[in-house]
């Protein structure tokens, strides 16, 4: 059995498989970065069910962990993978930060659209998720600043577009990065706006450049002319060659439509929009409106859009696609999807027995119930037609046990244990009476037990005096109070400093 390599002799930027990081154990390689690697990951315990992606820190401490973790917490949106945990690694070079993510099975988008040979319905689809998951980010109260086409995954499922890489971006009260003027970015994304910035303070000590969200929506169109037209457009740095087509009241960039007849006029003036030099021009700064006017033009186009967007043919040139790369493209589309089909069946068929085995425990717990409330109903049928039956008697029955109980109260003092099972029963020949019926509870001022004074008795958790000179009714006008029990007559009992609450004589 090969032995587990100690933990010195492990690189922090190439974890080897079967490598614990917390709770995830590595088991396979993603990609690098900038600043992280990315490993496909699992938890040690069965759930979560996986797999996941976890992004290693290349350098200890690396304090972008924390920004992009901020910010991932804070974003609702299908097109930016979920936050699932944050946590450093103890390595004895130093303590790397590490984040866990939603893994998404895909490609970055100009190697997802080189491989293939999209439509202009797809890039519309494209382009506005990423405007969506920019517009879910400013609503977070951040920026993302590093908006290009290496940070947008395409999932090969579904081809749907996933924003990644929040580790360069900002929100209030996030500490500067670098002592930069400008934040850092991609060059080829920098808006005019920053560039302009850049050389009007260049000398300032302390300044830096506030990146908002126009400057996302630059680089969102300066990654849409890079898809349709596999260019870039020229570059905003003042110093490089074509950058004056970006000065204030320049013409801007060639029209993508110039380079690729098949790309709409609709869609070339969306991306000329983002790509304006003001600011205030690419949709006044509002990821929302830009999506909503994409989502608008794709709802207009016309059904040329589900066309081939670049020609087809063995030419290695910009907006020309291989025939067999585009194929196997969609063969390995396809074999993504098919396993996924088959992954979900089989969670399905997982599901299937536990929900049925809950039903089944459902259905025999009702029927449990069902029987226990007929054979009580049969029951409780059972006692009326015996109790109609045997009425006669226990009515006697009862009268000869009051009889006895009055018999045993008068006896003594220590004639305190009285049934109340049985309601008094009125025999045929006797007058009825009314009276007081004795209290349930104990009146204000009355003994409680112990009853043991003489001639007192408890009754119904007081104490009472038998009054074996009274008959019912107990309760007439010139006799003490009194109240009735079984057919006698008792008065309650007060301590006896208490008051006479009759009349002196």
């Amino acid at each position: 059995m090969k032995e587990k390599a100690p933990l010195e002799a492990v690189d922090p930027l190439c974890l080897p498989v079967g490598t614990r990081i917390g709770p995830w154990r590595v088991v396979g390689f993603k990609g690098r970065g900038a600043y992280g690697t990315v490993y496909r990951v699992e938890h040690e315990s069965r759930e979560p069910s996986g797999p996941f992606a976890l992004k290693l820190a290349i350098t200890p401490g690396d304090e972008r962990f924390a920004r992009e973790a901020w910010l991932l917490s804070r974003i609702r949106s299908p097109y930016v993978p979920q936050l699932y945990a944050q946590g450093v690694w103890e390595h004895p070079s130093g303590a790397y930060p590490y984040l866990v993510m939603q893994w998404v099975d895909g490609e970055p988008l100009y190697e997802w659209a080189a491989r293939r040979n999209p439509s202009e319905r797809q890039i519309f689809e494209l382009v506005t998720q990423v405007a969506r998951a920019l517009e879910a980010t400013h609503a977070a109260g951040g920026v993302h600043r590093d908006v290009k086409g290496a940070n947008v995954l395409v999932r090969l499922a579904d081809g749907r577009a996933f924003l990644t890489d929040f580790g360069a971006g900002h929100y209030r009260g996030a500490a500067t990065l670098t002592s930069k003027l400008l934040p850092p970015g991609t060059p080829a994304y920098r808006s005019p706006e920053a560039w302009g910035f850049l050389r009007l303070f260049l000398r300032h000590p302390t300044v830096h450049y506030p990146a908002s969200a126009s400057d996302d929506l630059f680089a969102l169109g300066v990654m849409a002319y890079r898809l349709v037209t596999d260019e870039y457009p020229p570059s905003t740095h003042p110093d490089e060659p074509g950058a004056e087509v970006w000065r204030e009241g320049g013409p801007g960039p060639r029209p993508p439509r110039e380079l690729n007849p098949r790309v709409s006029p609709d869609l070339d003036a969306l991306i000329l929009k983002l790509l304006s030099t003001a600011p205030v021009d690419r949709f006044n700064g509002k990821a929302r409106e830009a999506a909503e006017a994409l989502e608008q033009a794709a709802r207009d186009a016309k059904p040329t859009t589900a066309s081939p967007l670049f020609l087809s043919g063995h030419v290695l040139r910009p907006r020309w696609r291989s025939p067999g790369a585009v194929q196997r493209a969609e063969e390995r589309d396809a074999a993504v999807r098919e396993a996924l089909g088959r992954r979900e069946e089989r969670e399905r068929d997982r599901a299937e027995p536990a929900s049925q085995q809950v039903a089944l425990q459902t259905r025999v717990s009702l029927w449990g119930a069902e029987v226990a409330v007929a054979a009580a109903g049969l029951l409780l049928a059972c006692l009326m037609v015996a109790w109609l039956y045997r009425a006669p008697e226990a009515a006697q029955t009862a009268a000869k046990r009051d009889a006895s109980e009055e018999r045993i109260v008068a006896m003594g003092d220590n004639a305190s244990a009285i049934s109340t099972t049985s309601a008094p029963v009125r025999m045929e020949g006797t007058k009825p009476t009314v009276g007081l019926p004795m209290p349930e509870k104990s009146l204000p001022g009355q003994r409680n037990p112990p009853c043991n004074r003489t001639g007192e008795v408890e009754l119904r958790g007081s104490c009472w005096f038998p009054l074996r000179d009274i008959k019912p009714p107990c309760k007439e006008e010139g006799k003490e109070d009194a109240y009735d029990w079984k057919g006698a007559c008792y008065s309650p009992s007060y301590p006896a400093q208490r008051q006479p609450t009759s009349d002196p004589p």
